[in-house]
């Protein structure tokens, strides 16, 4: 008959503020003599039918802690987790939308950045950061104020078939990576071309040009995949795997860049203007589309799991 009512009582202490222990121990014994008390008189015993049927008309868990905060956190504590996996979430958003706007031509998609430079760009990434911080902050707030009930999605089904791959799989993503990097820096510097009569002859064309750079752009995104994937051989992390997409998504940032974009040209021994060509854009949003996609999801699996385990 206790352990339902203790488990209970238990949930109920981790959405409990945490800095008076005392405090929250006067709650929770308050809570049992409540539950306890409610038992007898509505249900004529505290057997363990009318202990389950009194905590269920009693409230979840979370519902019986916000009663209680009346001069407590700014934010719930069991809403924190959901404060950094929100603003992870809209900040992997935000910094794709600077990056389609980019890729469209177009500098800031929502809020301007002040340079297309990569130090201007870096120097945004934190200022970005604080303010999706502070929007996702401020409406916790109020969700705490309203009474720390509202159902927030805990994301958890993102975490239904997540396994950690194996050191064989781990390692046979660093070499296909490498094998990879190493194929589209020879196709890069040497392609493409194609043999005629024995001759050995390279593609030349607005289409081959800019083909050549989307090249370099496989390249340099396999070669931040390596890097990453060599690291997770020995300590894979989620942290790891959101660092690498934040990198790649940086890296897309300078080859868009007008800053970098012709020096880049230059260094390919191609036109300038081949980097605006219409399927260089194509594959270009392709892959802003899949790295952005790729970042939302694996800061809502780090989150998930940490909100899973305070659950």
């Amino acid at each position: 008959m206790m352990r339902k009512l203790e488990s209970y009582l238990e949930n109920i202490r981790t959405f409990l503020p945490g800095k008076e222990p005392e405090k929250v121990e006067e709650i929770l014994r308050e809570i049992e003599s409540h539950i306890l008390e409610r038992a007898e008189r509505e249900h004529g015993d505290t057997n363990d039918t009318s202990i389950a049927l009194t905590i269920k008309e009693y409230g979840s868990a979370e519902e019986v802690a916000a009663r209680y905060y009346e001069g407590g956190p700014i934010i719930a504590p069991h809403l924190r987790n959901y404060l950094f996996m929100y603003t992870g979430i809209l900040f992997a958003i935000h910094m794709g939308l600077h990056l389609l706007s980019f890729i469209f031509g177009e500098n800031g998609a929502i809020f301007r950045f002040s340079g297309t430079d990569l130090l201007a760009v870096i120097s945004q990434i934190p200022v970005t950061f604080i303010f999706d911080f502070g929007l996702v902050s401020l409406i916790l707030y109020f969700v705490t104020k309203a009474g720390a009930t509202s159902s927030l999605p805990y994301f958890t089904w993102f975490l239904k078939n997540d396994k950690t791959p194996s050191t064989g799989s781990r390692i046979g993503s660093f070499v296909a990576a490498v094998i990879g990097s190493i194929v589209t820096y020879l196709a890069f510097t040497f392609g493409p071309v194609y043999i005629s009569d024995g001759q050995v002859t390279i593609l030349t064309g607005v289409f081959f040009d800019s083909f050549k750079f989307a090249l370099f752009l496989g390249f340099g995104l396999l070669v931040i995949a390596a890097v990453f994937a060599f690291i997770n051989i020995f300590n894979y992390s989620r942290i790891t795997k959101i660092t690498s997409s934040i990198v790649s998504l940086i890296f897309l940032f300078i080859v868009v860049s007008p800053d970098y974009s012709s020096g880049i040209a230059s260094y390919l021994n191609i036109p300038a203007d081949s980097t605006g060509h219409p399927l260089l854009t194509v594959i270009l949003l392709f892959i802003a589309v899949i790295t952005i996609i790729e970042l939302v999801l694996e800061i809502i699996r780090f989150w998930a799991s940490r909100v899973v385990k305070t659950q």
